[in-house]
């Protein structure tokens, strides 16, 4: 399931830099291997086949909803992606009849890691903590949330053992300590006495392991049961 995950990271990372520096959302697989080819050799040197490695994750990210394919070997970021995010262009304040022609562009990024959306997809967008999603126009919500916060001062890692899946509601509790998962039995629990969560347990899919040490992290540093204080 998360066999391609760093690949897929890495390659997209390098679309995203390329689309933003240019102004311009298509490129070329040719374009791309010149540009970033043996940086991703150094990256992944056990692979010797970069520009067919390159070709292929370009494919698995088109299938992901995040590229469209325009013609053979040529590909655009979707903007139109509920995956990619553009930050708004800041305009020109008024107060001149002919001001100057400047040209406006949006940055795009991506919402989640690539890694966040291959956990969504494995629980088909469904919170792991109650079972449900937020249904939007064209597809369903959740967010991916790290046991081990990845800023400072937690500097977790960005891994399948300290990734779960959470509706907005839960990731809140999740974020803000008032839940939380007992490392040993995945129980979930809530910080305040009495208050519990929809589901008893979180919901492991096969192939997904939780780290056991991020979980100790999460429920030892940010679960904040009632009355007692922060570390």
């Amino acid at each position: 399931m998360f066999a391609e995950v760093s690949w897929k990271q890495a390659v997209l990372d390098r679309v995203l830099v390329m689309v933003n520096e240019r102004g311009r959302t298509d490129f070329t697989v040719e374009e791309l291997h010149r540009r970033y080819g043996r940086e991703l050799g150094r990256l992944f040197p056990r692979n010797h086949h970069v520009r067919a490695k390159v070709r292929q994750i370009l494919q698995f990210l088109r299938d992901d909803g995040l590229l469209v394919a325009l013609q053979t070997g040529c590909y655009a970021l979707d903007l139109g992606s509920p995956h990619v995010h553009t930050d708004a262009p800041i305009g020109l304040p008024a107060g001149r009849e002919l001001p100057p022609v400047v040209r406006l562009r949006t940055t795009a990024r991506l919402r989640d890691t690539v890694l966040g959306l291959a956990v969504k997809a494995l629980y088909q967008h469904r919170c792991q903590a109650c079972g449900e999603t937020v249904p939007l126009t064209r597809s369903d919500y959740v967010e991916s949330h790290h046991l081990r916060p990845l800023g400072n001062p937690h500097n977790g890692p960005d891994t399948p053992g300290n990734v779960i899946v959470l509706c907005p509601n839960h990731h809140t509790m999740f974020d803000r300590g008032a839940a939380g998962i007992e490392p040993e039995g995945l129980r979930l629990v809530h910080a305040r006495p009495g208050l519990t969560l929809p589901r008893s347990r979180l919901e492991l899919a096969p192939g997904h392991e939780l780290a056991l040490a991020h979980l100790r992290y999460h429920y030892t540093r940010i679960f904040r049961p009632a009355g007692n204080a922060a570390p």
